[in-house]
């Protein structure tokens, strides 16, 4: 399988809160190492591109969570745009919500100084609604590896 690498609007690479500025790519490189350990199969299916995917999309969902904390955006509604654009694609969807638990993992271990706790709850949430879709590669309601 040929998987190209992202296109269109780089993902945010810092975010500002409280006069803070904290920059995503680390973080996002944390949650897909963790991620690939986990999931060592992508490296096959998707090659350099998944990897450059992962970082992309964890730097979209990091900023999402943090704008959902100040009010900003809704970190649910973009989290099932993109399982659905996944889905579309024969993602296993299931993978995009353990992605999320993972990142709140990470999240909470400080990265947001104060706000930690209430990114990585947003992420958490947002892991409970992709995994309430139900959505598989197949587009049928099941567990999918």
């Amino acid at each position: 399988m040929s998987v190209r690498g992202p296109g269109g609007p780089p993902p945010p690479g810092v975010v500002h809160f409280a006069g803070t500025a904290t920059r995503l790519a680390p973080l996002a490189d944390t949650i897909c190492g963790r991620y690939a350990l986990e999931f060592p199969d992508e490296q096959e299916r998707y090659g350099d591109a998944g990897a450059e995917w992962c970082r992309h999309d964890n730097q979209w969902l990091l900023s999402w969570a943090v704008n959902d904390v100040l009010g900003v955006t809704d970190v649910c509604e973009q989290a099932t745009w993109l399982a659905r654009v996944l889905h579309a694609r024969q993602f296993p969807v299931n993978r995009l919500a353990r992605d999320l638990e993972i990142a709140a993992e990470v999240v909470s271990e400080g990265a947001f100084g104060d706000l930690s706790a209430a990114v990585g709850g947003r992420l958490l949430k947002a892991a409970d609604t992709v995994s309430e879709l139900g959505l598989t590669a197949t587009g049928s309601p099941a567990e999918q590896t």
